[in-house]
């Protein structure tokens, strides 16, 4: 390796160099590619390159550029801390390279002499005291090129000094390459203008309108169902059927605990024959005693209140038997919460219901409320089938929200099953998804955190 650069600082046959000058030239050149291996960032490499080729290529000034070869723009200037790219001199430095690309391209190595590539109309050259300029590529091992060097001084371009440059430049962009990294220079795509692309895309979807959603529990529910309540005040004594067995109707359900009503039969038809008994007495002796004709209305109003009682208590009896009001299948919990429980009068026990006929019952936390209409379209994911959602149209919603379970308060909401349904039955739970009105993708996304902040800051 110290052969060539030995070899590239060799003065040709046609040009007679100064030993010492060429010694002092390889000792800055080693110097130079010595501190490039050194640097830290891009800046400070930009600097270096600014400020110390001046010394190893005679040049007077250095302009270091970088980007793609399109639009490569000035990233350091010799003597000077910033770069302003709003000033006249950078803006003209970056016009020349763009020029000279349009014309013979920027990878590989040229000097010319000025006014060559300046803009049409320029006046700025007049005023820049070096006239005669060098372009040195910074390219990476595939040939891309990411940046370059201009050098400018007052006389032209010596073939040692040239080869000094070219050798500076492939080594200020290995070092650049090694900070940066080469995948990224050879990006062609610039990260800035796709960012603010995507920030209009974001906008403009923003605006987008989207039918608002929530998702909420869902159990497909029976239509219609008919509700075995409690027929009396008791115990219940023993349920007959198992959950989600068929019943005929008229069949037993369950049976009440009917000890008392049958001792309360018992009395009130004994009661029943007393009355009957003194009746026929009376009516006997009022043929010859006037006084008992008087009492024969009263016992006779005494008959009809026993008969009255013995009734009351035989259908009270009755009652204990339950039977199934219509065919269909029963839905409770389970017998053993049933049996030996005493229940009121009305106390809903269990439902018998028609398999063929369901719907979705769908309980929305007031929290995830939105406007629901009728005929909103409704998707089930149900968890016996969650790759086939079903779907359904809302029937109905409560207006006032109600406790479920958990302690949620939530609204209700049915909806009609779209088809006839398949592979389901009564009492399957899942997650139904409920589209609401049109409103902005802004919205939609941003509705919760906004709720949550108003309701607790009250912005």
């Amino acid at each position: 390796m110290e052969q060539n650069i030995k070899a590239s600082l060799r003065p040709s046959a046609a040009t007679v160099a100064d030993p010492v000058a060429v010694s002092k030239g390889y000792e800055l050149l080693l110097r130079a590619e010595a501190e490039a291996r050194q640097v830290q960032t891009v800046s400070e490499l930009a600097f270096l390159i600014a400020n110390e080729t001046i010394r190893i290529t005679k040049c007077r000034q250095a302009f270091a550029l970088a980007g793609r070869p399109e639009t490569l723009i000035v990233k350091a200037v010799t003597s000077i801390g910033s770069v302003d790219r709003n000033s006249p001199r950078i803006r003209w430095v970056e016009a020349i390279v763009q020029s000279l690309r349009a014309d013979k391209g920027v990878e590989a190595p040229r000097d010319f002499a000025l006014p060559a590539y300046c803009p049409p109309g320029d006046t700025e050259h007049a005023n820049f005291p070096y006239r005669f300029m060098a372009w040195l590529p910074f390219k990476l091992r595939d040939g891309t090129v990411f940046g370059g060097m201009l050098l400018a001084r007052e006389m032209p371009w010596t073939e040692a000094d040239l080869l000094i440059a070219r050798r500076l430049s492939g080594a200020y962009a290995h070092a650049w390459a090694a900070l940066v990294g080469e995948r990224r220079l050879k990006r062609r795509i610039k990260v800035k203008p796709l960012l603010a692309a995507a920030a209009v895309v974001a906008v403009a979807l923003g605006f987008y309108p989207v039918p608002l959603t929530v998702l909420a529990p869902v159990e497909v529910a029976p239509i219609s169902p008919r509700i075995i309540a409690a027929p009396i005040d008791g115990v219940i004594h023993s349920i007959v059927v198992n959950p989600d067995q068929a019943v005929r109707e008229g069949e037993p359900l369950l049976k009440m605990s009917d000890v008392m009503l049958r001792n309360e039969l018992a009395v009130a038809e004994q009661d029943v024959r007393v009355a009957e008994a003194k009746l026929m007495q009376v009516t006997q002796g009022a043929v010859s005693d006037p006084k008992l004709r008087a009492d024969l209305a009263i016992t006779r109003s005494e008959l009809t209140v026993a008969a009255a009682k013995r009734d009351y208590a035989r259908d009270m009896l009755q009652r204990t038997d339950v039977r199934a009001p219509a065919d269909g299948i029963a839905i409770y919990t389970d017998r053993r919460d049933w049996v030996g429980r005493p229940v009121t009068t009305g106390e809903r026990i269990m439902e018998v219901a028609d398999p063929d006929r369901m719907q979705l019952r769908i309980d929305v936390p007031v929290a995830d409320a939105i406007a629901v209409s009728k005929g909103a379209k409704v998707r089930a994911f149900l968890d016996s089938d969650p790759l086939n959602p079903a779907s359904a149209k809302v029937v109905a919603a409560s207006f006032e929200a109600r406790m479920i379970e958990g302690d949620v308060l939530a609204y209700r909401i049915y909806a009609a099953l779209d088809g006839e349904p398949q592979n389901m039955r009564l009492g399957i739970r899942g997650t139904a998804q409920i589209s609401g009105e049109k409103v902005a993708l802004a919205y939609y996304l941003f509705r919760k955190p906004i709720s949550v902040i108003r309701q607790r800051l009250g912005l």
